[in-house]
């Protein structure tokens, strides 16, 4: 397996994993075009993906998921009140295939998903499981304002994880956002901030866990390096060597490939 970010942050946000010639877009965050050529850059023609997972129906998680699944006929994977707001068109609509919390499910006979439900101010968020059939296991959680017990037991034996890294509180309580924004932000609803974030990680660490990477990042709250910071210390006091990745909002990161139980490379 391997995966590559497109972009993260308020902005939009997308990712690609690739597996034995089959390929996932997690979720569409930018417009269609765009995504197309992000995934040029990296060797890849949107044509040739297998399906769109969406996360949730909030704009820079789902602008490009109607162009993409009508001009390549892509079916998107999403549970029914992601479906609801997602504004597809009827054709993309009706191709469309229903994912419920708890309930794996297949993609191009290769990939083993599996969707649990997220706390987050959407119609039905919910974060993914990833195992391809050669046994890699990635984790996706984001768009999340605090860390659940469902989705913490789901993302056990990973091999790679991706977690929001939304905000620094400090930044957020003395940034410009006006106080119903910072509430929503902070609340257990809104976006995980670094210090959740780094506490999360470390409950997830494990032998097997070899690549976290930090997605969602404010461009307003928070800052790189004080992201890696948190997170990196905590993995340090726990011991687990892992490869961190903080991603950004306007260029993608290189092709990260990942195998089963603790073998990685970046591509750059």
């Amino acid at each position: 397996m391997r995966l590559a970010v497109l972009g993260s942050g308020s902005a939009g946000n997308a990712l690609v994993v690739e597996s034995e010639g089959r390929r996932l877009l997690v979720d569409a965050g930018f417009a269609g075009g765009t995504i197309e050529r992000k995934l040029r850059q990296l060797g890849e023609e949107a044509r040739r993906l297998d399906g769109v997972l969406l996360t949730h129906e909030h704009d820079d998680h789902r602008r490009g998921a109607d162009v993409l699944a009508r001009r390549h006929g892509l079916p998107v994977y999403a549970t029914a009140g992601t479906l609801a707001g997602a504004g597809l068109s009827e054709a993309a609509a009706a191709a469309a295939r229903v994912v419920r919390s708890g309930e794996p499910f297949e993609v191009a006979d290769w990939f083993r998903v599996e969707a649990f439900r997220l706390p987050h101010d959407a119609r039905e968020p919910v974060g993914f499981v990833i195992e391809d059939g050669r046994g890699a296991r990635l984790g996706l959680a984001y768009d999340l304002g605090s860390r659940s017990r469902l989705a913490w037991g789901r993302m056990r034996d990973l091999d790679a994880l991706v977690i929001e890294a939304n905000h620094d509180l400090q930044m957020l309580r003395a940034g410009p956002y006006p106080w119903h924004l910072k509430q929503r932000v902070a609340s257990r609803h809104g976006h995980l901030s670094n210090r959740d974030a780094a506490r999360g990680v470390a409950e997830l660490a494990c032998d097997r866990l070899r690549l976290v990477v930090l997605y969602h990042l404010s461009r307003t709250n928070n800052e790189p390096a004080l992201a890696a910071q948190a997170v990196g210390a905590e993995l340090d006091a726990c011991g687990a060597g892992v490869e961190l990745v903080v991603t950004r909002q306007d260029c993608s990161t290189p092709w990260i490939e990942l195998e089963p139980h603790g073998q990685l490379s970046l591509a750059l």
